[in-house]
């Protein structure tokens, strides 16, 4: 009844500014109010103009999956595909960046799992094949959903065991910098002049396919060598920086000067090994030894010699890039315990291995699980696992572009300051930080009851009696705030410049933290038309549910929308209002499941009842990305899910995690793929049908 009222009272003024195109449209939606049934309340028009049994998606359930469970592809599937997509979707059109053509061609389907799910989902909810087109009878559009989502989700993964090949790759920008102060004992950061990341497939820029050598990076590269020898190992040190540095690094100073040769050889040998994160060859430490010797032969002191095998080192590939051993092996081969240490260091601290790694690597000990669950444990209660939370969760999550991608102008908004959003981005990153140090529980990423706050950001949140610039932690009494989702960053990468979108942050809750993205829009379709944008009169709901009238939108935004308009009570900025400039906020919610929330506190709260599962493994699939430093494969998912069975065990506690990522298959070995080998090299003999 109540939103039948509105629809009059807009009724009426449509009439009075004869604005005939709007009346047509609100007499459509009085029309769908007035008819709606008592199981229907409210009378949405979007469940009105889906009621109709045609409309429906095409339901999937266990009993009838079973009917169409080991279903032979090219007998069952492809026929249809070539009936009712080939002419939109092949070789020479590709609508839509699909060409199914070519993709059929690609087995197991599981190895272009997302495209498929994408297949299912516009088929299922009817958005494919086009109005336009050629439709299926319902009995070919069950065949085409239903065998297909038997193939993909239902995939044998018994007998995989391919760990995939993490190719030679360079440091990113920021390990560049971990590694350069580590290795020289102060905090040092250059590569702020380098150009910028690129960010891969997985999500994160440390993935080996983004990780190019520019010529102008090149450049930089041996500036930056420059830079950082003459400011940290001067001939005179003028500061505690320096002194600190040249101690690290020039440990020893020779006795006299029949000790010079072996004291330089003592200080280069570690520091370079230290930079090439692995012992050196004896041709390498023989080079090295005549390289100084030449130095001082061309008049050149101790430390000035010291000092340019030192700028040396820090263009070298083997510092630059992070090299392992490639065997000529066809099965897979376990890494080497340097290699082994690299990849844990760079995984937890974004840095190179200290001595205790080196130490255990060795050794050849490291290896060992008990050996490597100790180090895991040791290595997350170390500040430098704070890149947990600056480098992971900030590219995973979006906060990281919180100042560059978005930021607002100065000059309208003088309280919107650089200090506020490093704010902004230091809550996000010290908050995941913490639940990973204090083996938190991963759901508590979004039902956790703290926060980290200093004045400027509490200012923005209404939170009274926090003083200073120092961030700290603080715990969380309203319901409206706390876990990511009330963080400022999160809700303001998910909106637009000066006001929300209940789309986009719906679709930022599926994909980003749910792991289930909704499918692309259909072609020409956007988030709303410019009319819905610009009418004043509507508020978002009421506009998004005219743009859910569309039978190809309907489906998708009946699980998008009612998340992002959970969170409708922070504007674009994060920051709480209790209602528009026009009226009340409706933060009220249903899911297509039935399940019934309303705002903030819901929403956590539906997620956990019904979405943990999607939850857990979001988070253990990216973590595992981020530290292969690759796109997750297909032949990576019986390591996830070993991973995931173990950590159940464990209350799906941080510690855990990490622990089992480390102990994995793809972490701790690796397989040298041929284009072959890719798709099919770890592929079991299941049949056709897969």
């Amino acid at each position: 009844l109540r939103e039948a009222t509105e629809l009059l009272e807009e009724l009426n003024w449509a009439f009075e500014e004869d604005e005939f195109e709007e009346l047509e449209d609100l007499l459509q939606d009085l029309h769908s109010e007035l008819v709606s049934s008592p199981q229907n309340p409210g009378g949405s028009p979007a469940i009105v103009a889906r009621s109709s049994p045609e409309l429906l998606p095409v339901e999937i359930n266990e009993q009838r999956l079973a009917m169409y469970a080991g279903r032979d592809f090219e007998k069952t599937v492809v026929p249809l595909l070539k009936t009712f997509c080939f002419d939109c979707h092949n070789n020479e059109t590709s609508y839509g960046e699909l060409n199914l053509e070519q993709l059929i061609q690609q087995r197991p389907l599981v190895a272009s799992r997302q495209r498929w799910i994408n297949v299912i989902e516009q088929t299922k909810n009817r958005v494919m094949p086009p109005e336009d087109g050629v439709q299926p009878a319902e009995s070919e559009r069950e065949a085409l959903v239903l065998s297909l989502h038997d193939m993909i989700h239902n995939f044998d993964y018994q007998g995989i065991d391919n760990p995939g090949f993490e190719a030679t790759r360079r440091l990113t920008h920021e390990e560049y910098d971990n590694t350069v102060s580590d290795l020289f004992g102060v905090e040092i950061r250059v590569a702020q002049r380098f150009p910028k990341e690129l960010t891969g497939t997985s999500g994160f820029n440390n993935s080996g396919n983004t990780l190019f050598i520019q010529p102008l990076l090149l450049e930089r590269y041996l500036t930056a060598a420059d830079e950082i020898v003459s400011e940290l190992l001067p001939d005179v040190a003028s500061n505690t920086r320096q002194r600190k540095a040249l101690a690290k690094v020039i440990f020893r100073q020779p006795r006299d000067a029949q000790d010079s040769t072996s004291s330089a050889n003592a200080v280069i040998n570690r520091f370079v090994s230290h930079a090439y994160r692995r012992p050196l060859e004896q041709n390498e430490k023989a080079r090295l030894a005549a390289r100084y010797q030449q130095l001082r032969n061309s008049g050149a002191s101790y430390r000035e010699a010291i000092r340019s095998i030192a700028r040396e080192t820090l263009v070298s590939p083997n510092f630059l890039f992070k090299f392992e051993e490639l065997r000529d092996e066809v099965d897979k081969y376990r890494v080497n315990d340097w290699e082994l240490a690299s990849r844990l260091s760079y995984f937890l601290w974004a840095s190179k291995p200290d001595d205790e790694l080196f130490r255990l690597a060795k050794a050849n000990k490291l290896h060992e699980p008990e050996i490597l669950q100790k180090q895991v444990l040791r290595m997350l209660q170390d500040p430098r696992a704070r890149t947990l939370g600056e480098i992971f969760a900030a590219q995973w999550l979006g906060s990281q572009h919180v100042g560059t991608r978005v930021r607002l102008d100065p000059i309208d908004n003088p309280w919107c300051t650089d200090s506020l959003m490093a704010s902004m981005r230091d809550e996000t990153a010290l908050f995941f930080a913490s639940l990973v140090r204090e083996n938190g529980r991963i759901p508590e990423l979004i039902t956790g009851d703290y926060t980290f706050v200093n004045e400027e950001l509490a200012k923005l949140y209404g939170i009274r009696g926090v003083h200073g610039s120092q961030m700290r932690r603080i715990q969380i009494e309203d319901a409206e705030r706390g876990g990511v989702l009330g963080h400022a960053s999160v809700l303001a990468v998910t909106s637009f410049p000066y006001r929300t979108s209940p789309v986009v942050r719906g679709k930022w809750v599926l994909d980003t933290l749910l792991g289930t993205p909704p499918p692309p829009p259909p072609p020409n379709v956007s988030e709303l038309s410019d009319d819905l944008i610009e009418n004043e009169r509507l508020t978002v709901r009421q506009k998004l549910e005219r743009h859910r009238q569309s039978p190809s939108c309907s489906a998708c935004h009946a699980e998008m929308d009612p998340l992002g308009l959970a969170l409708e009570k922070y504007d674009w900025f994060g920051r709480y209002r209790s209602r528009y400039e026009r009226g009340k906020i409706d933060t009220r919610g249903r899911l297509p499941s039935g399940a019934e929330f309303d705002g903030l506190a819901g929403l956590r709260r539906v997620i956990i009842d019904q979405r943990q599962d999607d939850l857990v493994r979001q988070v253990a699939s990216k973590l595992l990305s981020y530290a292969l430093g690759r796109q997750l494969e297909y032949y990576d998912e019986p390591a996830l899910r070993k991973i995931l069975k173990s950590i159940a065990k464990e209350e799906n506690r941080f510690h855990p995690l990490v622990t089992q990522i480390v102990l994995s298959n793809p972490f701790q070995y690796k397989q040298v793929q041929t284009a072959n080998q890719r798709l099919d090299a770890a592929l079991p003999t299941t049949g056709a049908s897969q």
